[in-house]
């Protein structure tokens, strides 16, 4: 049986998923975090978390950013530009 050919396409959104769970279970892990030290231990003022949800939009937006890349270069460029030969 031939062996299939390596799809780099696939390959990448294997990739980007990957890093789209990472990044999520990070995000979850900060919230968690910060609502524990804020809500529990009182270490913290309440508007001390406030950096965090830009730092997560930001992620979130470039990570949409190269997920709306993968997809494009998946579909395929279009037709090549006809020949000028005369």
């Amino acid at each position: 049986m031939p062996r299939p050919p390596f799809d780099v396409i696939r390959a990448c959104f294997l990739l980007l998923a990957t890093v789209v769970l990472i990044m999520m279970t990070e995000t979850l892990i900060a919230i968690l975090a910060c609502v524990w030290i804020v809500a529990v231990k009182q270490g913290e003022p309440l508007g001390s978390c406030q950096s965090l949800g830009g730092q997560i939009r930001d992620i979130m937006s470039e990570l949409l950013t190269a997920i709306l890349a993968l997809i494009a270069s998946s579909r395929g460029g279009g037709r090549p530009p006809p020949d000028e030969d005369g």
